[in-house]
C-alpha cells in the first residue's frame, strides 16, 4: 500500500545512499567530502523513509508479519491503547558541543534543568532544524525540516560541509507515547563550526 511515487522515491534514495555509503566506508575515499555527502544524504532521506514507515505502521488496513515488523522496526500496537496527552509545557535546549559536522544539544525540562531524564509522560523528543546566514533571524516554521523523533534527551545533529559558517536553528517539543506533541520550544540557534 505504498504509492508508486513513494516507492520510486525510496528506490532512488536507496541507490544514491548505497553509492555514497560505499565511498564513505572505503578507506581511500573516507574524507571530509564523503562524510559531508553521507550526512547530507541522511538528512534528506531519513525523514522521507520515516514518513513512509509511520504511514505503514498507522494504516490499519496493512497487516505485517513478524519479518515485516522487524525489518521496518514496527512494534505491534495494542488496539485498546488510549490517547496519552502531551506535556503542557515546552522543553528548553542547551548546547553540549559544536565540532566539525556535528552539533550535540541537551533538551531539558525548564523546571529541572539539571535533570537528564525526560519529564514523566514524555516518551520522545521531536525536533526540527533550519539554516540561515549568521546575521539571520529565526525563520518561519515552514522553513524547518522535521527530524526523526529521539528517545534520549541528548541529540546529535549531523550537518554537511556547506552548512559550516551558517546559523542552525533548532526547535524541540516533547511527544507522548501516542505521539501527541507539547508546545514548541523557543528557537535555539548556534553558528556552526
Amino acid at each position: 500500500m505504498v504509492s508508486t511515487d513513494q516507492g520510486t522515491i525510496l528506490a532512488d534514495d536507496w541507490t544514491d545512499w548505497d553509492e555514497k555509503f560505499t565511498r564513505y566506508t572505503t578507506p581511500d575515499d573516507h574524507n571530509t567530502a564523503s562524510i559531508s555527502d553521507i550526512n547530507s544524504a541522511y538528512e534528506a532521506y531519513a525523514p522521507q523513509a520515516e514518513t513512509v514507515r509511520v504511514g505503514i505502521r498507522d494504516n490499519t488496513a496493512i497487516v505485517l508479519n513478524g519479518t515485516d515488523q522487524v525489518n521496518l522496526d514496527i512494534k505491534p500496537v495494542s488496539k485498546s491503547r488510549a490517547i496519552v496527552p502531551a506535556k503542557d509545557f515546552a522543553p528548553s535546549i542547551g548546547l553540549i558541543r559544536n565540532i566539525s559536522l556535528l552539533l550535540e544539544i541537551f533538551v531539558f525540562d525548564p523546571s529541572f534543568p539539571s535533570k537528564k531524564a525526560k519529564p514523566p509522560g514524555a516518551k520522545f523528543i521531536g525536533s526540527m532544524v533550519a539554516f540561515t546566514d549568521v546575521a539571520g533571524t529565526a525563520p518561519a516554521l515552514d522553513a524547518y525540516s522535521t527530524r526523526v523523533p529521539e528517545g534520549k534527551t541528548t541529540i546529535e545533529i549531523l550537518y554537511s560541509l556547506d552548512k559550516v559558517g551558517k546559523k542552525m536553528w533548532v526547535i524541540c517539543w516533547y511527544m507522548s507515547p501516542t505521539g501527541k506533541p507539547s508546545p514548541l520550544s523557543v528557537p535555539f540557534s548556534v553558528v556552526l563550526a
